[in-house]
């Protein structure tokens, strides 16, 4: 969550359970980011006696490490070009059945990857259900349950499991999202929502007001987008796709 608390710089707030942590910049240089619980016993399986500081400490600095973590990465991922390619071919099991690879335009697959990034599971060292992810995956998928139950969720994350993304926790119900593929995660999302999408949209359905707002008052994010249209349309025309 994104709290606007009459603050010169709004606060971002993530909850897990009874407590949450927080980010926010002090004295506008310095960010700072802090954890909060109303019952660690509930939260992280710690009693409340004070020789019981030392473990909650730590348990609370990984969380803080795992957030900073995640945050790089969204923005500096990066993946090469065979490793991109193999995650788009069939998994096969060594009992010869053939797992889907991943694809980058996937609407089941792009809504399980934006449960999966969620900051929420930081806290939980990583790990969730497949019943913690279905409520947000039918959110980012904008349909309802009866047209994407539980056990497609699991079809689809165990295509992330093939592709070692993902592991299961032995003895238990509970998966973790594996660094590398948190970094895979945010590259499909990127790719998709804020390459593809948008280029595709400009494209095939511009927005005609667009036409009409002065330069100087576009973003510099929009006239990014519509830098790169402009060079695609003269590529096209410049091969004789266009004419054809």
């Amino acid at each position: 969550m994104i709290e606007d608390l009459n603050l010169p710089n709004p606060v971002i707030r993530s909850h897990y359970r009874k407590g949450f942590l927080k980010q926010y910049v002090r004295d506008r240089f310095i960010l700072r980011t802090e954890t909060a619980t109303n019952n660690i016993s509930t939260d992280y399986g710690i009693g409340k006696a004070v020789e019981n500081l030392p473990p909650l400490q730590k348990r609370l600095d990984g969380i803080i490490d795992r957030y900073l973590d995640v945050q790089q990465d969204i923005l500096e991922t990066f993946v090469d070009r065979e490793e991109l390619r193999q995650l788009t071919q069939p998994t096969v099991l060594p009992n010869g059945r053939r797992i889907p690879g991943l694809k980058l335009d996937q609407p089941r697959q792009l809504a399980l990857m934006h449960s999966l990034v969620r900051f929420c599971y930081l806290a939980a060292e990583g790990t969730f259900t497949t019943r913690d992810l279905y409520p947000q995956t039918l959110q980012a998928l904008q349909v309802a349950p009866e047209e994407y139950k539980l056990g497609s969720l699991r079809y689809d994350l165990w295509k992330l499991l093939a592709k070692g993304l993902v592991e299961k926790i032995p003895h238990s119900r509970r998966y973790r999202l594996l660094p590398h593929g948190y970094q895979i995660c945010l590259v499909f999302l990127k790719l998709y929502e804020k390459i593809y999408a948008p280029l595709t949209a400009g494209i095939l359905q511009p927005f005609a007001a667009d036409q009409s707002i002065p330069k100087e008052k576009i973003t510099a994010l929009d006239r990014r987008y519509t830098a790169v249209i402009q060079a695609l349309d003269d590529l096209v025309e410049a091969v004789g796709l266009k004419a054809a």
